[in-house]
C-alpha cells in the first residue's frame, strides 16, 4: 500500500489525456468512474511484464464487472506497442493505452515496472503491488477481491 500522503488519484487527472491502441486519445477523468479501475503499468521491453499478461487477463476474466482494467504503457512509440498487441497471442481482452505525456505515470510515481494500481471510483489508491512473481498471484487475487467486494 501507498502511505496516505503520496496517493493522488482520478479527481487530479482532468488533464490526463491516454491514447488508445487504436491511436484515438481520450481524457481519463470522468469516463471510467462507475466502477474501480485497475491500472497495470507495464511495458513491452520488460520481460516480467509480459509474463504477468495472462495472470491480468485472469483477473479481468474474473472481475470484468466489478472492476475496470486499464493496461498502461508509459510514454513509448504507439506503433511498437500496436505491433506487440498485434502478434501478442492469445488477444488481450482487457483496455490497453499509451501515457504518451507521462502524466498517469507521474501521478502514481511509477518508475519500476510491472507495477499494479487499484483505484476506488474518487480515484483514492487501494491497493498498490510492485513486480510480479507467479507465486504472488494468490496474495493480489484476494487484496483486489476485498476491495472490490466492498465497493
Amino acid at each position: 500500500m501507498i502511505p496516505e500522503e503520496k496517493t493522488q488519484g482520478i479527481s487530479t487527472l482532468e488533464g490526463v489525456t491516454l491514447t488508445s491502441i487504436n491511436g484515438q486519445q481520450f481524457r481519463l477523468a470522468g469516463q471510467f468512474t462507475e466502477k474501480p479501475i485497475l491500472f497495470v503499468f507495464w511495458s513491452t521491453t520488460c520481460g516480467s511484464c509480459i509474463e504477468e499478461i495472462p495472470f491480468v487477463t485472469k483477473l479481468h476474466e474474473s472481475f470484468k464487472d466489478k472492476i475496470t482494467i486499464i493496461g498502461i504503457h508509459p510514454n513509448f512509440s504507439l506503433k511498437k506497442v500496436q505491433k506487440f498487441i498485434r502478434k501478442y497471442k492469445p488477444a488481450i481482452p482487457y483496455m490497453i493505452a499509451v501515457d504518451s505525456q507521462d502524466s498517469l505515470t507521474n501521478t502514481y510515481n511509477v518508475s519500476i515496472l510491472p507495477r499494479t494500481v487499484l483505484v476506488d471510483r474518487s480515484g483514492k489508491v487501494l491497493y498498490d503491488h510492485l513486480g510480479y512473481v507467479p507465486e504472488k498471484e494468490k496474495e493480489v487475487t484476494d487484496a483486489i477481491n476485498s476491495f472490490a467486494i466492498k465497493l
